[in-house]
């Protein structure tokens, strides 16, 4: 159990630590592709996590992490956790069984466990590392993955 909880911590820093730098990078995704929106969908079991701007509804059941990065994001979230503010913005609840909508112009939202389901609209980076399936959209143009052991970021194209 003790192995399992390191384990998780370390892949949940891992997760934030590389969209954390992802995005001090020049950006790939949507703004240097033409524009517009791309929407990801992923479900999946162990980490999800993305950092851009637009829209991100999530739940399941693990540890929820957010962060509003500019200040002008709307955060409803709704079931079970324990929240705790923490320090650079961080909100994290822990125990988390339910569900978050967050919208912003620079968010961070990563949740690690187990049934979750993302959809995220908007231009960003992720993160999605253990068992699952995902697909990104953008103007027509369809693309399916499965989630990885790595922690690679990924941008939404």
């Amino acid at each position: 159990m003790k192995n399992k909880r390191i384990s998780l911590i370390v892949s949940i820093a891992l997760a934030i630590a590389l969209l954390s730098t992802a995005m001090l990078a020049p950006q790939t995704a949507l703004a240097n592709s033409g524009g517009g929106s791309g929407t990801l969908i992923a479900d999946g079991d162990g980490l999800a996590g993305i950092r851009g701007s637009g829209t991100v509804s999530i739940s399941g059941n693990g540890i929820l992490w957010i962060r509003d990065h500019d200040g002008d994001a709307s955060i409803n979230v709704s079931g079970d956790g324990i929240r705790s503010d923490l320090p650079n913005g961080w909100i994290r609840y822990s125990g988390f069984n339910g569900s978050a909508v967050v919208s912003g112009s620079q968010i961070t939202v990563a949740l690690s466990g187990y049934s979750i389901h993302l959809k995220a609209t908007g231009t960003g980076q992720f993160v999605l590392r253990g068992n699952g399936s995902y697909t990104v959209e953008k103007n027509g143009i369809v693309v399916t993955g499965a989630w990885t052991e790595g922690a690679e970021v990924q941008s939404i194209p």
